[in-house]
């Protein structure tokens, strides 16, 4: 009973969100005028006056000649006219959209290296060729899962299959999620921290950055309560038949004996978060925002979290609101705009997932044929 309320609440939190993005969308172009400035026809109003148009042409510098559904016509500033999201895909720069899909495809190494890393350490032996095919299938089944955990599902998964260490090879997808979303914080709060020069970006990235300290210190006292004997944590979970409580303590234990390869795997998040967020960036300009590298670099990271969240498909309604709210500015970005550099930034990691889909018609979802089983 409980599993089909929890189900309905996600479909209409799924169609809420929709409903949100489809509503916030301007889907044709108007022209807007403020309240007090005379419209097309020459009156002048107390509230702002919206025309639809019906075609928009170069006028003089930072102006253009319109024509309205009604038949009036005239010459306006051009930042009064809101592009309708067909018109906001048909301007894209076709160069910028290419660099942001190749920077998407540059992390998928990147993740294949960490979780090879994370394995490697704790003696679970896969030839990182399979390692990178499964991440790449991973990323496809992203796309049929809510949030974005779906890729992770299926390498836990494949990695535990015919294996005798199947704890140990769970775990190692675990940590490899875990190390992504440190990476994610540690990049959100450096750049606002130090880089950025906007007030907005270094409001983010101190929260990221309290964020971060925040959830160190968790970690740290979490970890030192559940392995010190005084509380005997342990025990009292191998009392009760162990669990993954048990099995996160033992894991984590163990990976606290590999420092450098948790900070290796750390290293290699932060340059993953990197790519993706700059790959967003290239989405972004592409349609005409003209946002800074790093306000996008502190941004991103806090949309990412938004969709790790398994509510909705892929975080849609999330992350839009979250865009608008943090990157939506009048001049610098539209609705529309955050809008389109979120469905296109999806479309990058749709079409990488491509190469997924075809890498799992070959040989099916496995990692390996068998582990080396020597004990780290």
């Amino acid at each position: 009973m409980l599993r089909h309320v929890f189900t309905a609440i996600r479909v209409l939190l799924v169609l809420a969100a929709v409903a949100i993005v489809v509503l916030v969308v301007n889907w044709r172009t108007i022209l807007v005028i403020p309240a007090g400035e005379p419209g097309l026809d020459g009156s002048t109003r107390e509230i702002p006056t919206t025309y639809v148009l019906t075609s928009v042409e170069d006028a003089a510098p930072g102006a253009v000649w319109v024509k309205t559904e009604s038949g009036l016509a005239g010459e306006v500033g051009v930042n009064l006219v809101k592009p309708g999201m067909l018109d906001v895909f048909a301007g894209a720069n076709g160069w910028w959209l290419l660099i942001g899909l190749g920077l998407v495809g540059c992390i998928y190494p990147l993740q294949a290296t960490r979780w090879w890393i994370l394995m490697r350490c704790r003696g679970l032996s896969a030839a990182w060729p399979r390692t990178l095919r499964l991440v790449l299938v991973g990323a496809f089944c992203n796309f049929f899962l809510p949030g974005t955990e779906g890729g992770d599902i299926v390498k836990a998964w494949a990695a535990a299959k015919r294996s005798d260490r199947r704890v140990e090879a769970v775990m190692s997808v675990v940590f490899d999620r875990i190390t992504g979303l440190v990476g994610l914080i540690i990049l959100a709060a450096v750049v606002g921290i130090f880089l950025a020069e906007s007030e907005q970006a270094q409001q983010i990235g101190a929260w990221a950055g309290w964020g971060m300290v925040a959830i160190g210190a968790i970690a740290v006292i979490a970890f030192f309560i559940a392995t010190r004997g005084w509380l005997r944590l342990p025990e009292i979970s191998r009392t009760f038949g162990g669990g993954l409580p048990a099995r996160m303590i033992t894991a984590a234990r163990a990976y606290a004996q590999h420092p450098g390869a948790v900070l290796s795997a750390t290293i290699v998040s932060v340059g993953v978060q990197v790519l993706l967020a700059s790959a967003a960036g290239c989405a972004a300009w592409s349609l005409g925002v003209t946002h800074d590298l790093t306000v996008v670099l502190a941004v991103m990271p806090i949309l990412f979290l938004a969709a790790a969240v398994p509510f909705t498909w892929q975080g849609v309604g999330v992350m839009e609101m979250l865009g608008i709210a943090l990157l939506a500015v009048p001049g610098v970005a539209s609705v529309n705009q955050i809008i389109g550099l979120l469905l296109l930034y999806r479309g990058f990691e749709l079409a990488w997932g491509g190469v997924g889909a075809l890498l799992m018609l070959g040989t099916g979802i496995r990692l390996h044929p068998e582990w080396n089983h020597t004990a780290p």
